[in-house]
């Protein structure tokens, strides 16, 4: 059975010093996650900001410069840094969340899973009720102890499977992000108008997503948490509420170091509810499946983002 009491907390490396390290107990989950909150240091007094969620598996990503060899020295806190300077964007909280288990191993996808005993001895994974605790506890978290402005004033920016739990949580509840963006999204295929996804999907099949998916796979559950899925079924009128931004490598670096055709599909299911991706592929043409590549994409992204949250706070 899944570990449902709470385990003490552990320091988390510190990957930027810019950014605060938490731990938050979840009830949710059973026990302890770490998150990385950076908020910025010129903030007057009683100044509420918009927030960005950074997603991608393990809360270091995003902040790390040696997440791969393809960064250099710097991550992206300095995008926004070097955005702000220019004053292409405005003031930002960025929260990067942990949404896997503590070693990586096992992704959430940010579902509730349908079998976390199958994630054997990972740390961190609980209950599995990744959504619950993102959803339940760990928003309304930020919004208690961070200078946030609540409401939709909220978005979500991902890399892989990181941007598909972006599109994801946008298009389960537009209710509370106002804008959305992915670069390379691992995005399952949508078939029979949303009602389905593709069965033979590698994706699907592999055994890293055991725990989330179950085993025989639980298709129900895929279909309710894919993003294909969730545009081709959700509410029209919530879903244009969102700003969509869809950035993917281009087609020559298929399989490996791009999700173009993944990309692909998803703005063909955005297109068919009416919604433009407001982040065309075509900027995009030299990318690839990398984190120089992934701040890339954030750095075009972010001040669509400032349009966005302004207009819904």
């Amino acid at each position: 059975m899944p570990r449902r009491t709470a385990s003490p907390p552990v320091a988390a490396p510190l990957y930027d010093p810019r950014a605060q390290s938490i731990v938050l107990p979840s009830a949710a989950l059973g026990l302890n996650k770490h998150l990385f909150v950076y908020t910025p240091p010129d903030l007057p007094p009683g100044m509420r900001v918009p927030v960005l969620y950074f997603l991608r598996g393990h809360e270091r990503e995003w902040i790390n410069p040696k997440e791969d060899d393809s960064r250099g020295s710097t991550n992206v806190i300095d995008v926004y840094l070097r955005l702000r300077a220019a004053e292409q964007i405005a003031p930002f909280v960025l929260v990067f969340p942990g949404l896997s288990s503590d070693d990586n191993t096992v992704p959430s996808v940010l579902t509730n899973m349908d079998a976390p005993a199958l994630a054997g001895n990972a740390p961190g994974v609980g209950s599995g009720r990744f959504a619950d605790f993102f959803f339940n506890e760990l928003i309304p978290y930020i919004d208690a102890q961070f200078p946030t402005l609540g409401g939709r004033a909220r978005g979500l920016v991902g890399f892989s499977l990181g941007g598909a739990m972006a599109i994801k949580a946008a298009a389960q509840r537009p209710d509370l992000f106002a804008s959305a963006s992915a670069y390379d999204g691992t995005f399952l295929y949508a078939v029979d108008r949303g009602r389905r996804v593709r069965a033979t999907d590698s994706v699907i099949r592999n055994p890293m997503f055991d725990a989330v998916f179950g085993v025989p796979r639980n298709t129900q559950l895929i279909v309710q948490n894919s993003p294909a899925n969730l545009i081709l079924r959700g509410d029209a009128a919530a879903l244009r509420g969102v700003t969509w931004m869809i950035g993917y490598g281009p087609e020559r670096h298929e399989p490996w170091q791009a999700n173009f055709y993944r990309g692909e599909h998803l703005v063909g299911c955005l297109a068919a509810r009416g919604l433009a991706n407001a982040l065309p592929h075509s900027q995009f043409a030299d990318g690839d499946h990398t984190w120089r590549t992934a701040d890339a994409f954030a750095a075009l992204a972010l001040p669509l983002h400032d349009r966005a949250l302004r207009a819904a706070g």
